[in-house]
């Protein structure tokens, strides 16, 4: 059961890497023309707008993260019928909540040329635009699907179907304005190549339980799990809004005080280290239900003990691929869309700085968010939220394009950083000293030697695409060698060579 665990987590993570590495390739070749298609005023908009839309995604009132736990539970004890009951509550209550979100969006649509500052001429554009997206609500029921799938420890599935359909959006939406159909075009693009995704997942989960809808309803069953779900899910709420407040109003914050033009600049300089952050934070998503497992099995020294190893690789990891886009994002957004549309090298280092904390950061989440115990950090998570938008609003009136930022930075250095290592020794009995030193070894290695690729990387100008790809990939790999003969003990080697050892041997039975 532990290799299963560790394969399951390995695969889960390499198709992530896959899917990023795909993702990256695509954004690039992409997001010039589509500026170029579009302008400036028509992307900023665009992308502000989605956001807006996305804060419609809260009347989900947390019941899918509600229902992560319970399903992690029925499946860990191979309880197909409490995971076919736990499916169908869940279905039925997002059913509901589609009614509710749709009377929103639709209240929300009369006032979203107020929301988002265009020119008249692209007012109306922008509205039919947001009717259009408006109908990617219906998405929603799909929900418990996506979180049987994540709850199973099969994300690897999540993560090869949303590779496709980051390409067919992205095919569609360079297609649609090239033809200048302009923001309503964009949101075409993203419901029609959304669709196969959304397909799949429910063909997977109803593929795993052909007679789900066959089920007999047992209603104190199914009282008990709404019991349940209604008992997590106001923590879950209470989450699910401080992250959207944390992710998603850094472009309405830039858009509304300097501009929907501005968003551009803003997006391009974080795109590639946003990119690297959602793969430091999937080590969290490909492994959460295999530290919940241990959880629910009461096996506690094991879970803190692979928790503190799990800290150690995601600041490994993040290290690596920060301290590369930090010394060169400036030469690659120069490369991708030009060196006028650069936010500047304090908004580049100040993404990097937060996308390795948010990974952290992330891990930590993940071990109250699985185990079902959101409440314990949803105080945290508050005063962490208020300190940003805060700092994020006053900053942007200030410094500008790096006020949102500085507000996230912010947050995280004064409150959450300290707060959330506390919590874990308090509810779960993790060492403070080891969590300590599982960021801080790494750390010792990648800021000296941060600063030397920094100083190499203004020495010169990489050669091309080519030149800038060689470069970031062996200043990755360097530290990477530089951790696993530094960071890592002789019987911390010793294990991870144990471990991919039989991933391999098992690769090769099952295919060779």
């Amino acid at each position: 059961m532990k290799f299963n665990r560790t394969g399951r987590s390995i695969k889960n993570f390499a198709t992530g890497i896959l899917g990023y590495s795909i993702t990256l390739s695509v954004s690039v070749f992409s997001t010039p023309l589509l500026i170029k298609w579009l302008g400036d005023e028509r992307y900023g908009a665009f992308r502000t707008a989605s956001n807006w839309v996305s804060y419609i995604g809260l009347l989900e009132l947390g019941i899918g993260r509600s229902l992560l736990p319970l399903l992690a539970k029925s499946l860990g004890k191979d309880d197909n019928e409490l995971t076919r009951l736990t499916l169908i509550t869940g279905i039925k209550a997002y059913w509901q909540i589609l009614a509710v979100m749709l009377l929103v969006g639709i209240g929300l649509g009369w006032f979203i040329p107020n929301l988002v500052h265009v020119h008249d001429a692209l007012k109306s554009e922008l509205q039919i635009g947001y009717w259009l997206g408006l109908t990617g609500l219906l998405f929603v029921l799909i929900t418990p699907f996506r979180m049987l799938a994540d709850a199973s420890q099969r994300s690897y599935l999540i993560h090869a179907w949303l590779t496709v359909q980051v390409i067919a959006i992205t095919g569609l939406s360079l297609l649609f304005a090239w033809a200048g159909m302009g923001i309503p075009g964009q949101y075409l693009a993203v419901i029609l190549g959304s669709i196969p995704y959304q397909f799949l997942i429910y063909w997977d989960g109803v593929r795993s339980y052909p007679n789900l809808f066959a089920t007999v309803v047992k209603p104190q069953a199914i009282a008990d799990i709404k019991k349940q779900i209604w008992q997590l899910n106001w923590p879950i709420f209470g989450l699910n809004l401080s992250g959207q407040l944390n992710l998603f109003t850094d472009n309405i914050i830039i858009s509304y005080i300097l501009g929907p033009a501005i968003v551009v600049p803003f997006f391009v300089t974080q795109r590639l280290a946003a990119l690297a952050q959602s793969q430091i934070q999937g080590v969290s998503n490909a492994t959460w239900a295999a530290l919940a497992e241990l959880y629910a099995k009461g096996e506690m020294k094991r879970f803190n003990a692979r928790l503190i190893e799990l800290t150690r690789l995601v600041a490994v990891i993040g290290l690596a691929l920060m301290i590369a886009i930090a010394a060169y994002n400036p030469y690659f957004v120069s490369l991708w869309v030009g060196q006028d549309r650069f936010g500047g090298e304090t908004l580049s280092l100040l993404t990097a700085c937060n996308g390795f904390l948010l990974g952290l950061l992330t891990l930590w989440r993940w071990c109250f968010g699985g185990t079902g115990m959101q409440a314990k950090i949803l105080m945290a998570a508050i005063v962490e939220t208020g300190i940003n938008v805060s700092v994020s609003i006053i900053s942007t009136y200030r410094f500008g394009i790096i006020g949102p930022v500085l507000g996230t930075f912010v947050g995280i250095v004064t409150f959450s950083f300290w707060c959330f290592p506390v919590l874990l020794r308090n509810v779960f009995g993790t060492s403070l000293k080891q969590l300590f030193f599982a960021v801080a070894k790494p750390l010792a290695v990648g800021i000296p030697y941060g600063l030397i690729v920094w100083y190499i990387a203004r020495s010169h100008t990489p050669w091309g695409w080519l030149g800038l790809a060689t470069e970031m990939a062996v200043s990755a790999i360097l530290y990477l060698i530089m951790a696993w003969l530094l960071v890592l003990n002789k019987t911390e080697r010793s294990q991870w060579n144990n471990r991919l050892h039989m991933l391999f041997s098992t690769i090769r039975l099952r295919f060779g």
